[in-house]
């Protein structure tokens, strides 16, 4: 059985956006290291979406609130590990229903919303969580030691997992 990365990405080039919408680009599962690679890579190029959507004076409080208000989680497609820019997130996404994505979506949501208000950068991680660590189940968002969840109830709940990694982004 293959399992497929699905890239969907938004770029911004010389004050013009151009929409590279990957729908048929599917490339085999590269293995973790480079998917949180994507997670980083997709929060970069949505950083600008973030300030022109949402400002740029978000507290954790806030960007809570922003995604717990927009945000409406999806499963992946079987097979498919979708990643999405914030924007394809809201836009375009393969749910046709704005906010829909799984939590590697919000992890990419949350760390470009981080970026965009200007939150310490080196206080910012990934954090995995799963029942073991060949396979790792569950992603978010932890900044300063707040995590950042859009599947649980509050800020800073977090599921409970036999196994957990914190990586610095």
């Amino acid at each position: 059985m293959n399992v497929y990365l699905h890239i969907l990405i938004v770029v911004q080039l010389n004050s013009m956006r151009q929409k590279y919408n990957t729908n048929k680009l599917l490339i085999p599962h590269p293995g973790l290291a480079e998917v949180l690679r994507y997670i980083v890579l997709q929060a970069d190029t949505s950083v600008n979406y973030c300030i022109d959507r949402f400002g740029t004076n978000n507290t954790i409080a806030d960007i809570w609130q922003i995604g717990k208000s927009r945000l409406i989680y999806k499963n992946d497609h079987p097979q498919i590990e979708q990643i999405q820019s914030v924007q394809t997130l809201f836009e375009n996404n393969i749910h046709n229903i704005p906010g829909a994505g799984d939590c590697d979506c919000f992890t990419v949501f949350t760390i470009a919303m981080l970026k965009a208000s200007k939150h310490d950068i080196k206080k910012i991680s990934i954090y995995l969580q799963g029942n073991n660590n060949k396979t790792p189940s569950h992603v978010l968002t932890d900044c300063n030691g707040v995590k950042i969840d859009f599947t649980q109830p509050s800020v800073d709940s977090i599921r409970k997992y036999n196994f957990y990694d914190i990586i610095k982004i």
